[in-house]
């Protein structure tokens, strides 16, 4: 009997939880006037569960099909977006910023930057008639290691709670040889394991090597630049090199038939 009774109470808790992440979402008085089939829909509270935690980005994905989270406004408007983190801010930035352009929101300010002791808070601002979707966002922080435990949204504000520990720049790592596609933008590569590495260039390309290299929070650990144009060029990688940023120093159309990457 207390095994029951102490099941039952969990469920409860569980489903309390979910609709404080939905009120979170909607507002009160929207979920007072559709909590039927809100209940109904939310009925069995394992769908919305994720590593213990409710499943912000499922709990979002299904509000958005009840068209309780309108995806468009009648006329632009003032919005922002915040992260909250307690961990890797540099990387969070990146990815933040990677995820807003996901949400196809691609002009904005940054209205707000801090980090302390309780961890990094960031804030984008922009006026548009597109709602930041925070199923794609939601999805691509998760796709990228970040767990989000939270989101809520209020008068054009929203907020995002999230545990960046984990978190990565889900770029191509280099185990053997790699040949890249054409492109005319910087190569990010995962060099995490590797103490050296050739890099040369393609054909037809004239490459002013720009290189960064960082460690696996993103913090810089090396800048490499050379004059001339170069076809290939030998890297001895710092302790603790975990991703390398590829450019020119002049324009990407100088390698935008790509690269051979030779680990070693």
């Amino acid at each position: 009997m207390r095994v029951w009774w102490s099941l039952l109470i969990g469920v409860a808790l569980y489903a309390s939880a979910i609709d404080d992440r939905i009120i979170g979402l909607i507002g009160p008085k929207a979920f007072e006037q559709n909590r039927l089939i809100l209940n109904t829909v939310f009925l069995d509270t394992k769908r919305y569960k994720k590593d213990g935690l409710v499943d912000m980005v499922e709990v979002a994905r299904i509000l958005e099909r009840l068209g309780l989270l309108p995806k468009t406004l009648h006329r632009p408007m003032p919005q922002e977006v915040w992260f909250f983190s307690y961990n890797n801010p540099a990387l969070l930035f990146y990815l933040s910023e990677k995820a807003l352009q996901e949400a196809y929101i691609f002009k904005y300010t940054i209205a707000h930057l801090q980090k302390d002791e309780d961890g990094v808070v960031e804030a984008f601002a922009f006026t548009s008639a597109s709602v930041p979707d925070p199923v794609r966002i939601g999805s691509f922080l998760r796709a990228h290691g970040i767990k989000v435990l939270d989101i809520k949204h209020q008068n054009g504000r929203w907020s995002y709670t999230l545990d960046s520990a984990q978190a990565t720049l889900g770029v191509p790592k280099v185990e053997k040889r790699m040949e890249t596609k054409k492109g005319e933008s910087a190569l990010w590569l995962d060099i995490s394991g590797l103490s050296s590495l050739s890099i040369l260039a393609k054909t037809g390309d004239h490459w002013f090597p720009k290189i960064f290299i960082y460690d696996r929070f993103l913090h810089p650990l090396q800048r490499i630049e050379r004059p001339g144009p170069v076809k290939r060029l030998e890297l001895s990688l710092p302790n603790g090199s975990y991703y390398i940023k590829i450019s020119d120093r002049f324009s990407t159309k100088n390698i935008k038939n790509g690269f051979v990457i030779l680990p070693r």
